[in-house]
């Protein structure tokens, strides 16, 4: 494939999957060279570019494609994936994703990527997009749990607690399950939301009795990096880090 070709079809890629399609190779490292210089090309990170022609022109390069083309097999995880199913309360600058394929931090048109190593056993569904085609994100269920464990990357706890409230469905008994699989305190969090939610996701008794068992004993916090203690959860016995009344009001 001639280089102007590729560079018209191809909005993101790799330098390998450019050399690998070339005609020669040799002409397409040196076209390469000409379009940085041009602007016709614009590199995103080493041995990754943009493509600026044709009908990319002035186009934008959505966040995911920049992940499908690092790897295709890269899970979209914590705020990203929040905002993947749609329920992200705020937008986010940072694209954060489970992949092997890279290892190092990295920034792109304002937006910074931050990758994280892959875990075995990840719950993850495939989302769908115009701009991107498909990509694969952390299930609702996942998305859940990693966000309360990790709420530094995910915008923090009202952005959580927030963002969470606002899934339409769940299913609450896998929640449950990979909450108590994490650890008390985490069975303490995620049940607390979980009761606060039971109405709209139609949560079972039995469900948060699971989760009241698992955490029994415990003190937990609502936010694990907060020094600060403002409310309390009596029936959960966890530190809130704002008076409860402000964060009933994250729910709303």
């Amino acid at each position: 494939m001639k280089f102007s070709e590729y560079i018209s079809t191809h909005h993101v890629f790799l330098t390998g999957s450019l050399l690998k399609s070339a005609d020669s190779e040799m002409a397409a490292k040196q076209q390469l060279k000409l379009a940085l210089a041009s602007n016709t090309v614009e590199r995103v990170r080493r041995g990754m570019y943009a493509s600026n022609a044709g009908r990319f022109e002035g186009a934008g390069v959505d966040p995911y494609e920049v992940v499908i083309a690092l790897d295709a097999d890269a899970v979209l995880s914590y705020h990203s994936a929040l905002e993947a199913h749609g329920v992200a309360h705020n937008i986010g600058f940072e694209c954060r994703f489970r992949t092997d394929a890279v290892k190092t931090p990295f920034t792109f048109r304002d937006v910074r990527y931050v990758p994280h190593a892959t875990k075995s056993g990840l719950a993850t569904q495939r989302i769908r997009g115009k701009a991107f085609g498909s990509v694969l994100a952390t299930s609702r269920e996942q998305t859940f749990v990693d966000c309360l464990k990790h709420p530094e990357w995910s915008g923090g706890i009202e952005e959580v607690v927030r963002s969470l409230s606002a899934m339409p469905y769940l299913d609450t008994v896998r929640v449950a399950e990979l909450a108590m699989a994490e650890s008390a305190s985490m069975a303490a969090r995620v049940g607390w939301l979980l009761e606060e939610r039971a109405k709209q996701w139609k949560v079972q008794d039995d469900t948060l009795e699971l989760l009241h068992t698992a955490c029994e004993g415990v003190v937990s916090k609502l936010d694990k990096s907060s020094d600060t203690v403002r409310g309390w959860s009596k029936g959960w016995n966890m530190r809130l880090p704002e008076e409860s009344e402000e964060v009933q009001s994250w729910l709303l």
